[in-house]
C-alpha cells in the first residue's frame, strides 16, 4: 500500500502537480510498528519516528543529520546502527519520559530485546529554550556511557 502511494506521488511531482501525499508517506513512518507511552509533544515524536525509520534502513548518516550537533554524531549514528538495525525491524515501543528543563528522554523498547536503547532530544543550536527551534538526538561520544 505505502508503495503504492509513493509511486502516485512520484507521478504527481513528475507532472508538476503539487504532491499531497501525507506526510507520514513522505517520511517512511507508515511503515514503522510503533507504540507510544508518555506524553510526547509533536516535535519529539517526529524526531524518534525519523530515527526509527533511518534505523530500520540502517542509515547512519541520515541518523547523524537527525543529531543536536555534529560533535562526533556520525561516529555514534554508526555504533547505533550496527547495535539496534536488526532490532529496528521489530515493533517498537517509545516511552516518553518526563521531560526536563531542556531536555526530552525517550526509551525504544524493540520487540524481543532486553535492554532498550534510551536516548535524549534536545534543542538544536544555541538559545536554549525557545520552542520554536527544531529538536535533535543528543548523539556525543560517551554521552551514554555511564
Amino acid at each position: 500500500m505505502a508503495a503504492a502511494l509513493l509511486l502516485f506521488a512520484a507521478c504527481q511531482f513528475a507532472l508538476g502537480e503539487e504532491d499531497k501525499a501525507p506526510r507520514y508517506v513522505k517520511d517512511g513512518t507508515a511503515d514503522l510498528e510503533l507504540s507510544v507511552t508518555g506524553r510526547p509533544i509533536p516535535e519529539t515524536l517526529a524526531v524518534v519516528e525519523q530515527a526509527l525509520v533511518r534505523l530500520k534502513e540502517r542509515d547512519a548518516e541520515g541518523l547523524a543529520e537527525l543529531a543536536e550537533d555534529d560533535n562526533g554524531a556520525r561516529k555514534t549514528a554508526r555504533a547505533w546502527v550496527k547495535k539496534w538495525g536488526d532490532a529496528a525491524q521489530k515493533p517498537v515501543v517509545a516511552d516518553f519520559g518526563d521531560d526536563t528543563i531542556s531536555t526530552w528522554i525517550t526509551e525504544l523498547k524493540f520487540e524481543g530485546e532486553a535492554e532498550p536503547l534510551s536516548i535524549d532530544l534536545k534543542h538544536k543550536g544555541e538559545g536554549k529554550g525557545d520552542p520554536s527551534r527544531e529538536i535533535g538526538i543528543i548523539m556525543s561520544p560517551g554521552y551514554y556511557d555511564g
